[in-house]
C-alpha cells in the first residue's frame, strides 16, 4: 500500500465537518493519537475503520477507505480495536439509516474533554438531551422556528406540537436543507428535513417537515443577552445545532449539529453585517416581511429569491 497520511485522509473522508487543531485532553494510545480528530458533529473522535463482519484479512485500500467511520473516543477504547495497514479497525454497531450507534455519554466536546479552547466557544449541545425539557421555558408556537446567531455559530430551534415519528427521524436522521433570503434588515432562514426513500426503516420511510421559514432580525437579537456577530472566521465553517422540542411539553425531541457549505457560510456573515450596517426600524421590518409573505404565501416560492443554500446529508456531508 501507498504511505499513509492520516491527516490526508481524515480531511479527504470527513470534509468541511472535522475541525482541525483541537488536542485531546489525555495522552492517547500512540495508533490511535495518529488518528485523533474532532468532528463538529461529534466532538473528539477516532478515525476507524468499521469492521461489519465483511471486511475480510485482506482488503484492498478502497475497501477500507469506504468503511472508515469518526467514533468517539471513549466507544474506541471501550469496545478495543486491532491494527491493518496502519488503520485502527473497530468492530462497532452501525445502523443503515442512523449511522454510528454511539453509546450515551460517550461524544466529548471541547470543554468536557478537557480542551485548551476556552468553554464559551463551544456548541451548547453538550448541556441538552434527547427525552430530558429544554433549559428554557418559553410559551412555544407550533411550527414557529427560532434562530440565534452568535460568533460561535447558529442555534436553530423548531417547535412542533405532538411531532410524529417520522418528523423526529427527519430532523434528526435525514436530509437538512436550508436556503438564505437577506434583506437589509432581516433574513428569512428556509428549511425542509426530508426521509430517505425506499428505507427498511418505518419511521425513516415517513414525511419529514416540509419547507418553512423562520425570520431573523439582527437588532432584535441584540436587544437581548446575545450579541449577533458574524460566527467565526470568513472562508470557513461553523457549527448549526439543531434542536427540535415538543411545543405542548417542552421536551427536547432531537438534536443535531451539522456544517454548512463555505459559501453559505459566508452568505450568512454578509447578511449579518448587512443588517448591522443599518439603524433598527422594527415597525417598517414586520411591515416589509408581511408584504414579503403575502407576495409569497407557500415558502417554497421564496427558493428562486434565495442567494445561498446547501443541503447537510444523513452520512455527515454537505453540498
Amino acid at each position: 500500500m501507498s504511505t499513509l497520511n492520516p491527516r490526508d485522509l481524515i480531511a479527504r473522508s470527513l470534509g468541511h465537518m472535522v475541525d482541525f487543531g483541537r488536542t485531546y485532553g489525555r495522552a492517547l494510545p500512540e495508533e490511535l493519537a495518529r488518528w485523533h480528530c474532532y468532528t463538529l458533529d461529534g466532538g473528539h473522535s477516532i478515525l476507524v475503520v468499521l469492521d461489519d463482519g465483511h471486511l475480510g484479512d485482506q482488503p484492498s485500500r478502497e475497501q477500507i477507505e469506504d468503511q472508515l467511520v469518526a467514533a468517539p473516543v471513549k466507544t474506541v477504547e471501550r469496545t478495543g480495536w486491532r491494527l491493518l495497514d496502519g488503520f485502527v479497525v473497530c468492530k462497532l454497531p452501525y445502523d443503515p439509516d442512523l449511522g454510528l450507534v454511539v453509546p450515551e455519554g460517550d461524544e466529548e466536546y471541547g470543554e468536557g474533554a478537557g480542551d485548551s479552547e476556552p468553554p464559551a466557544a463551544e456548541p451548547t449541545m453538550h448541556a441538552l438531551a434527547v427525552g430530558e425539557p429544554y433549559p428554557h421555558r418559553v410559551p412555544w408556537t407550533d411550527g414557529q422556528a427560532e434562530t440565534r446567531i452568535t460568533e460561535h455559530g447558529v442555534d436553530f430551534l423548531l417547535p412542533l406540537s405532538r411531532p410524529t415519528e417520522s418528523e423526529v427521524h427527519a430532523f434528526g436522521k435525514g436530509n437538512a436543507e436550508f436556503a438564505l433570503y437577506p434583506d437589509d434588515q432581516f433574513l428569512l432562514l428556509l428549511y425542509r428535513f426530508s426521509n430517505p426513500k425506499n428505507s427498511r426503516n418505518p419511521a425513516a420511510s415517513g414525511p419529514g417537515i416540509s419547507w418553512s421559514d423562520a425570520a431573523w432580525e439582527y437588532h432584535r437579537q441584540a436587544q437581548g443577552t446575545m450579541p449577533p456577530n458574524p460566527p467565526r472566521t470568513p472562508g470557513g465553517t461553523f457549527p448549526i445545532q439543531l434542536i427540535l422540542i415538543d411545543a405542548d411539553t417542552n421536551v427536547v425531541k432531537a438534536l443535531r449539529l451539522i456544517a454548512p457549505t463555505v459559501d453559505f457560510a459566508d452568505a450568512v456573515r454578509a447578511a449579518v453585517a448587512r443588517q448591522a450596517g443599518h439603524a433598527p426600524a422594527f415597525p417598517q421590518t414586520m411591515e416589509k416581511i408581511r408584504a414579503l409573505y403575502a407576495r409569497y404565501p407557500q415558502s417554497a416560492d421564496l427558493l428562486p429569491l434565495c442567494e445561498a443554500r446547501f443541503e447537510a446529508l444523513r452520512d455527515g456531508t454537505a453540498r
